[in-house]
């Protein structure tokens, strides 16, 4: 995914740049990230190997000149990127930018500043390059899946967490009532602690109760702490589980009543049709499943089911992700209403290793209608596996079927 755009016109050096430095689907890509991840390796590897105790002068100062060529590299390929995209700003307060400049800059404040103690401690920041390895994500698509699923889990496990913590302050305050500084449980914080590092299942033996009640408490809570690592699992896994489902029907290459795949929403690949008409026959199909059953719609997918991802109309419209998905949402607003955008879940996935959109429709509470004109209103219907316009006789008695 490109953060931003081509600073340059199509066709320029700063554009190729870009489409080399930020694409993954070109040869040239592909082998400039197999460069790069190649150097963050080594890289972390040099780092690794100068921090032990077994290393000798002679290596240290080898692996120190590595540790430099591998800066070098790294400051080229951070000037690069911001010397060909059209916001540098932007970019270089990312999280990967700022990432790329920690990372390269404690070296370059120790070669300005020799010998100079003050300065020692910057050596422990270099450990922070090692997460360029963060960058590994791009190339799976199992760690974008499993995001996916904590995003969309987070709100069952911060209710799982508030239950957690309840439970080690009420344990934490019996143990200190039950044991007392006697027994080294001092303040209801230290027995707080207890309880933690007891939930947790890491128990470190600085505090253990000796009277039998507390002994009693202390098993419940050993048991409780099974379910602190098996609950959240279980979130996270039923959601992937559910995702996974999603993959497997938008895999099927077969359009239905709830599923409908579009190329795109912005970018032709045909020749002549204009960019409104392709966005028009993506909101057809969102007022299609408002007045039906809800459905998802696909976009960057082919009516076969192959994945084309949406690249395309993000390089036709310079967009990033959200710029794009805030795009779509206020287009199904002006064209639906607001209440279409409301039971309309815009968001991007990556789906083989290209970047889809999906729009998930709930089915609506009352008619949507599709703003054509100032003055003109359609009503899209879905049937089966199309999204058919009804009107007079076949609309109104659609209406008092569907809502009355």
């Amino acid at each position: 995914m490109s953060i931003l755009g081509p600073a340059g016109a199509p066709g320029s050096l700063r554009t190729r740049t870009f489409e080399v430095i930020f694409g993954s689907q070109s040869r040239s890509a592909k082998i400039f990230d197999s460069i790069l991840l190649a150097a963050i390796l080594g890289s972390v590897g040099a780092i690794t190997l100068e921090s032990t105790q077994e290393t000798d002068s002679a290596a240290y100062a080898w692996l120190r000149n590595i540790e430099i060529a591998f800066t070098l590299i790294f400051t080229i390929e951070y000037v690069l990127r911001l010397w060909c995209v059209d916001r540098p700003g932007r970019y270089a307060l990312s999280f990967f930018g700022v990432v790329d400049l920690v990372s390269i800059a404690p070296t370059y404040l120790v070669l300005l500043f020799p010998g100079s103690q003050a300065f020692g401690v910057a050596r422990v920041l270099r450990v922070m390059r090692i997460f360029r390895i963060f960058k590994l994500v791009r190339y799976s698509r199992a760690a974008s899946h499993v995001g996916t699923a904590i995003r969309a889990s987070r709100h069952k496990i911060a209710v799982f967490m508030v239950a957690v913590v309840t439970i080690m302050f009420v344990a934490g305050s019996l143990m200190y009532l039950i044991e007392g500084p006697e027994n080294g449980f001092t303040s209801i914080p230290k027995g707080v602690y207890w309880a933690i590092i007891t939930l947790t299942t890491v128990g470190h033996g600085d505090l253990m109760p000796v009277t039998p009640l507390g002994q009693a408490l202390a098993s419940i809570l050993m048991i409780l702490g099974y379910g602190v690592v098996a609950i959240p699992t279980g979130i996270i896994t039923a959601e992937v589980a559910a995702a996974n489902v999603t993959r497997r029907q938008l895999l099927a290459g077969t359009e239905t009543s709830h599923i409908e795949y579009k190329s795109s929403a912005y970018y032709s690949y045909r020749e002549g049709i204009p960019e409104r008409v392709i966005l028009h026959s993506a909101l057809k199909t969102i007022a299609g499943f408002l007045n039906a059953g809800g459905g998802t719609l696909a976009i960057g997918v082919s009516d076969h089911g192959k994945i084309l991802g949406i690249q395309p109309d993000l390089d036709l419209k310079k967009m990033d992700t959200d710029r794009y998905v805030n795009a779509l949402t206020t287009a199904i607003g002006n064209a639906l209403g607001a209440l279409a955008a409301t039971m309309a879940t815009v968001k991007v996935q990556s789906l083989d290793d290209r970047e889809i959109c999906l729009v998930e429709v709930q089915a609506s509470p009352d008619p949507i209608y599709m703003r054509t004109s100032a003055t003109e209103r359609e009503f899209y219907v879905r049937i089966n596996n199309s999204t058919r316009r009804l009107k007079g006789p076949d609309l109104v008695g659609y209406v008092i079927k569907r809502w009355s």
